[in-house]
């Protein structure tokens, strides 16, 4: 009988004692990153933001035609105009007609270029950022697990829904997580 007393006497201490261990373990921290600070020129994750000013460059001279193209297509708006507000002749409507169809020559060519340099675009940001979001996100998981946080939410991304209403500035781990990611080690970033 005294062993069995003993025993249960173990027993309650345990379960006592188990019972205030859970009871002292907080639930895991819910934070939140702002990956639009990811691409701030100054305190911004450095290969991301290198990758975007290269992309940036490798497409300014055909950004810059579309935009000189918006510029001429403007400019022939406002001659059209002009040419309206003179007497009504034959050679003011054949005046008038060629300037519309330059223009509308001008506007096919101007939509064909936009999509095709979208298209550049878009390959040439999936082969140069996509590899480096793709270990962001990687390190965003290992960053996580390594500080214990049960769960990490895109600021950004919930502000521009409309669903953030409030976060506590102890719960914006952003710069923390840039540090984290700008100091390792400059290898290349994992392919998909």
């Amino acid at each position: 009988m005294p062993k069995f007393h003993w025993f249960v006497t173990s027993f309650i201490f345990v379960i006592c004692f188990s019972i205030s261990v859970f009871a002292q373990t907080p639930p895991p921290k819910s934070v939140l990153i702002n990956t639009a600070a990811f691409y701030d020129e100054k305190a911004g994750i450095t290969k991301l933001v290198k990758a975007a000013k290269d992309l940036d460059a490798e497409f300014a001279l055909e950004i810059k035609a579309l935009r000189d193209n918006n510029a001429r297509i403007q400019a022939i708006a406002k001659e059209i105009q002009d040419l309206q507000k003179q007497p009504d002749t034959p050679a003011t409507q054949s005046a008038i007609a060629a300037k519309q169809e330059q223009g509308s020559s001008l506007q096919r060519k101007i939509e064909y270029d936009k999509t095709g340099l979208e298209a550049k675009i878009n390959r040439a940001r999936d082969a140069k950022i996509g590899p480096i979001t793709f270990d962001i996100g990687k390190a965003i998981a290992e960053f996580g697990k390594k500080n214990g946080y049960g769960a990490i939410f895109d600021a950004s991304k919930l502000e521009e829904s409309g669903v953030l209403l409030f976060a506590a500035e102890s719960t914006d781990i952003t710069k923390e997580f840039i540090a984290f990611y700008n100091a390792r080690a400059a290898s290349a970033p994992i392919a998909k």
